[in-house]
């Protein structure tokens, strides 16, 4: 994320992240950028380089003072070959691995 990344200050409309994921057997960072935040409730952020873009929006509802509920809305849009990729594969790989992210990730806040 460009600034901080350590929590001192707060993220803003506009803030880029660079992720560096491992595809084809090679390492390629994609840029996205905060296009919403209303802390703690909902954050969005949009893919903005290379040919499979990521949208994803994120929900957090209070439901009692010790449960919430997480919605995760994620889609992509595909820029050159990944008009191809995005139906044809992306989308159902994302679909597959997203049970496993939200097992991982409800297990993190479950310890913490």
């Amino acid at each position: 994320m460009d600034g901080p990344a350590n929590g001192t200050q707060a993220p803003a409309v506009g803030a880029k992240c660079v992720t560096t994921r491992r595809i084809g057997g090679a390492n390629r960072p994609s840029t996205s950028e905060l296009v919403h935040i209303d802390p703690p409730k909902t954050w969005g952020v949009r893919g903005t380089d290379g040919p499979i873009r990521a949208a994803v929006d994120v929900l957090v509802e209070s439901l009692t003072d010790s449960r919430s509920r997480l919605t995760i809305s994620v889609d992509f849009t595909g820029h050159g070959i990944g008009k191809i990729l995005v139906p044809l594969m992306v989308r159902r790989e994302a679909r597959k691995e997203m049970p496993e992210n939200m097992a991982a990730l409800k297990q993190r806040m479950e310890e913490s």
